[in-house]
């Protein structure tokens, strides 16, 4: 998704992602669910939007993280991983990756292998850090984002270049699926004069009378 963020925006969010990011050990849902600019960020239309037209009402926060490379990285060329073991061809996690600095081949972009959501296997360990023969990069300009199906093999790579390789992880899925954290209770921040559909967002409000039995055509807000 090209542009999710606009200028502005992405001004301001690489400067608090940097303030933030000096002050903790590990920048997760529990922290970054505090800060009113973060809050925002997951209701972002052109976000929010493109997560309802595949989960509809059912849409929820399941984990939200930063991620920052600083230049001349020593990290293996490759972490293979699948955020979720249940393939499919319906997604039911999309891992969505906010870029805030370019992706090329230098700075490391992000690593697909299609059609490996199909099946059940998972990558060897002797091929886990190492380029796979059917890999795509997922090239990209700042403020640029891109939705991930969580069964889909995937991985970042090693930033060789002389900036910055910075990204906001957003991990939505359905309202039945468990969050990633084991203590559940999120910050005051992010629910005082929340709306309704924030609140289904987080996982604090049913999003129809049953959590299973829905009407996909209902829409999010």
């Amino acid at each position: 998704a090209r542009q999710v963020l606009e200028p502005e925006l992405l001004a301001k969010i690489r400067d608090e992602f940097e303030q933030i990011w000096k002050t903790v050990d590990r920048a997760n849902q529990l922290v970054l669910l505090k800060y009113e600019t973060f809050i925002k960020l997951i209701e972002h239309p052109p976000i929010l939007e493109r997560q309802a037209a595949i989960f509809g009402r059912q849409t929820q926060l399941l984990q939200y993280d930063f991620l920052r490379q600083e230049p001349g990285s020593n990290s293996p060329l490759r972490a293979w991983h699948r955020d979720l073991s249940f393939p499919g061809e319906r997604p039911l996690s999309i891992n969505t990756i906010v870029y805030l600095d370019r992706m090329d081949d230098k700075t490391g972009p992000t690593y697909v292998v299609p059609g490996s959501h199909r099946g059940e296997a998972l990558p060897q360990a002797d091929e886990s850090d190492q380029p796979l023969p059917h890999e795509v990069p997922i090239y990209a300009e700042a403020g640029d984002a891109a939705l991930i199906n969580g069964a889909i093999w995937h991985s970042g790579s090693c930033n060789r270049s002389s900036g910055l390789r910075r990204g906001i992880y957003m991990y939505y899925g359905h309202w039945w699926m468990k969050r990633y954290e084991e203590d559940f209770i999120l910050p005051s921040e992010c629910l005082e004069g929340a709306s309704e559909a924030r609140l289904r967002l987080l996982g604090y409000r049913m999003p129809d009378k049953d959590l299973h039995i829905y009407d996909p055509t209902l829409p999010f807000g």
